[in-house]
């Protein structure tokens, strides 16, 4: 079982590679969830990539990275453990990333594999259009990782959560991050912004998606995953079952609010 103390991680995208750890006091933060990493460097989106409202943000940045080769050979020094984060275009790209991700995988506490970007062509949530696609993929990922604690980003397009978390189960994966972004749109003046959405708006799909897997699965480790921005909003992603809270865009208006939420976990969670 993934063990972290307090059981709260930055999230994959908002957390970049660790950069806003400066801002805060590390006795209060479980582990860092860095940004998704593919085979291929990535340049992102052109701008506008970002925009938020009182409810939500919304992104379009498209797995911004320097590629797995450059990845591994530098790894970041981190204060707190790391959890790497994996993507890829395609069935064969997911493989390859796994293989050369294989030398440095001693130093993370667990591997997240990105099943659910909505910001690029490929990759992302067209991976698990194909049901029987996917679970291959699942399978083989396992086999190529025997001894990393896996985990499943996934997002309520494309599958339903809880079909979504018994392929987890069955291919023998150990836990599930739920939720990712959802496909929004939101207008600058006269410009649109296609991106995924995120923030206060989201807790509500959040919250029903860990309460069905949890219910259903109570043994699969869940990431809790949207729209966390205070305590009361880790208090209640608790209460359905969550064994991991993480914060993600909250990061971006007040960096402040993690040692608050890392306070109360900590109390709670003794």
């Amino acid at each position: 079982m993934l063990e972290l103390k307090p059981p709260l991680v930055l999230l994959s995208g908002p957390a970049g590679f660790g950069e806003y750890l400066k801002l805060m006091d590390h006795r209060y933060v479980g582990g860092v969830l860095l940004k998704t990493v593919t085979l291929h460097p990535k340049e992102g989106n052109p701008t506008p990539r970002m925009a938020d409202s009182d409810f939500y943000v919304i992104n379009r940045i498209g797995l911004e990275n320097p590629g797995i080769h450059a990845f591994v050979e530098n790894v970041p020094e981190l204060p707190v453990p790391m959890i790497a984060s994996l993507g890829g275009d395609s069935f064969e790209e997911y493989l390859e990333v796994a293989r050369v991700f294989k030398k440095v995988a001693d130093r993370f506490h667990a591997v997240e594999f990105n099943f659910s970007c909505p910001n690029v062509k490929e990759g992302g949530l067209s991976i698990v259009k194909n049901a029987e696609e996917w679970k291959k993929l699942l399978n083989t990922l396992r086999k190529e990782l025997p001894d990393s604690f896996l985990i499943a980003k996934v997002g309520v397009e494309g599958i339903f959560v809880e079909d979504a978390a018994e392929f987890v189960m069955k291919t023998g994966w150990d836990g599930i991050t739920l939720v990712n972004t959802v496909r929004g749109l939101h207008f600058e003046k006269d410009t649109m912004i296609l991106g995924g959405l995120s923030g206060p708006v989201l807790k509500p799909i959040a919250l029903r998606a860990v309460y069905e897997v949890k219910k259903r699965f109570p043994e699969l480790f869940v990431i809790a995953s949207g729209g966390v921005y205070s305590v009361k909003d880790a208090e209640e992603f608790l209460k359905v079952g969550a064994d991991v809270i993480g914060v993600g865009s909250a990061l971006f208006k007040d960096p402040g609010v993690v040692e608050e939420i890392g306070k109360y976990l900590l109390e709670v969670k003794r």
